[in-house]
């Protein structure tokens, strides 16, 4: 599994609990919110790699 599949597994995650969340009104919501903004900074931030050994 690479790093894009990866971000992409936890927006989609993120959205399933959003959705549940809203529906149910329950705190999963904030939790979903919170995994689609980490895939988000996952696939941003893909293939940078620090200046070094």
């Amino acid at each position: 599994m690479n790093v894009r599949t990866f971000a992409l597994a936890l927006m989609l995650l993120g959205l399933v609990l959003v959705v549940f969340g809203w529906m149910t009104t329950n705190p999963a919501a904030f939790v979903g919110v919170a995994l689609i903004v980490l895939g988000v900074i996952l696939l941003w931030t893909r293939g940078r790699r620090p200046d070094g050994p």
